[in-house]
């Protein structure tokens, strides 16, 4: 008796730990805006010339706002980047084409609160601190605020 007593407690306790940890995936809400809102528009091309793998396009966000531009591999492998900040209408980034790299990449413009070294205070004031007062198709979320991502259509390297 005593011994399927406690057989039956650890079926038990092995039964609420593995209930336990299939709470599922958290949704992240999007950061609410707490300003007036601004509506983001923008492209992203990719083009092999010579070698290179020229990434460029444009967007309305305001000029000093800092950026990335970079180069994934269809798994959303990073293989190159390169800090910018947008300056007048275009943004463009050149990569040496290496032999290591994968058969199809994309090119992709980001522009965060965190992963481009922040953000100058007329952009944080204008925006929000985490982005939040911005909108429109090309904008993802994580803890750390908004992401505007543009991204080009697929390039074949080889």
């Amino acid at each position: 008796m005593k011994k399927k007593l406690i057989v039956l407690l650890v079926i038990v306790i092995a039964a609420v730990a593995v209930l336990a940890g299939c709470g599922g995936a958290q949704e992240i809400k999007r950061p609410e805006a707490d300003g007036e809102t601004f509506t983001v528009t923008g492209s992203c091309t990719a083009e092999l010339s010579d070698g290179k793998l020229v990434v460029s396009g444009e967007t309305n966000l305001m000029d000093g706002t800092n950026g990335i531009i970079s180069v994934l591999n269809s798994d959303g492998t990073r293989i190159e980047q390169q800090k910018v900040t947008k300056e007048g209408d275009n943004l463009k980034a050149e990569f040496t084409v290496a032999e290591d790299w994968p058969e199809t990449v994309y090119g992709f413009i980001m522009f965060d609160t965190s992963k481009s070294d922040g953000q100058p205070d007329a952009v944080k004031e204008a925006y929000g601190k985490k982005f939040q007062n911005l909108v429109g198709d090309d904008l993802i979320w994580d803890q750390s605020g908004i992401i505007v991502v543009f991204q080009s259509e697929a390039v074949k390297i080889k």
